[in-house]
């Protein structure tokens, strides 16, 4: 029987989760945080694509949630100008160390890998097996309705809908990696394509995450360039609404 690169894959992929997990219960670094989300996105975006009978565990996905006020703290740390905004710098770098210690507790660390764990054997014990044709065919299919979706969007479509289907094509590009890197299909055209439209449908959503969490700072930290941060950030949402409107017009 021809190697089981399906399986292969996705139980590296939760290998190398449970690798940065390890490292970020003592050093929760930018970097490591958002390959350790991305990592748990392709292994469930994969499951969505191909296993059904393997549903991705629920609460392995909230343990990735729970990751996200970090992660939105480290985007809006990089977005600023440290000599600009020297005080609220120094105010969110402590709210951002916080909060990861807060995150990456032992309990944390020790019940996600007891997910992963349970999940890792899971797959390996019903080595699910398809033809490669198969697999090429489910991503299509999929990359298809995504295109499919796009075309039908409304100019006045609403951030949710918008995101929603970012994630759609989120799978979309994390399947054509797999067949990529697994040899089974050449993708890199489409694979830079997923990754431009999700661009296009996720500004404007990632715009409103930090419109809301700098109210919410603005509630511990009542400064003024806070203010000017939430009004410049409202134009900015206020350009991309534009923006991909007029994308949104546009022919694929």
């Amino acid at each position: 029987m021809e190697d089981n690169k399906l399986s292969r894959y996705l139980l590296y992929q939760l290998y190398h989760t449970r690798v940065l997990l390890h490292s970020l219960q003592y050093d929760a670094r930018e970097e490591e945080i958002h390959e350790f989300r991305v990592t748990l996105r392709r292994v469930r975006s994969l499951v969505k694509l191909f296993l059904n009978d393997l549903p991705f565990p629920k609460i392995l996905k909230t343990a990735m949630q729970e990751t996200n006020s970090v992660r939105e703290l480290d985007v809006l740390i990089r977005s600023l100008r440290r000599s600009k905004h020297p005080k609220l710098f120094k105010y969110l770098s402590k709210l951002r160390k916080t909060s990861a210690k807060t995150i990456f507790t032992p309990n944390y660390t020790d019940k996600t890998l007891s997910l992963m764990d349970e999940y890792s054997l899971l797959i390996s014990q019903n080595d699910p097996h398809f033809l490669p044709e198969i697999l090429i065919q489910k991503v299509l299919t999929h990359y298809q309705h995504c295109i499919d979706s796009f075309s039908a969007l409304q100019r006045d479509s609403d951030p949710k809908t918008l995101h929603r289907l970012r994630i759609e094509f989120k799978d979309a590009r994390y399947g054509f990696e797999f067949l990529e890197i697994a040899g089974i299909h050449q993708c890199q055209e489409v694979i830079l394509h997923c990754k431009q439209l999700q661009n296009t449908l996720g500004a404007i959503q990632d715009t409103v995450n930090q419109i809301d969490l700098l109210k919410k700072i603005y509630q511990g930290y009542p400064a003024d360039e806070v203010k000017d941060l939430v009004r410049k950030r409202k134009k900015e949402l206020q350009i991309l609404k534009d923006t991909t409107r007029s994308e949104l017009s546009a022919p694929i």
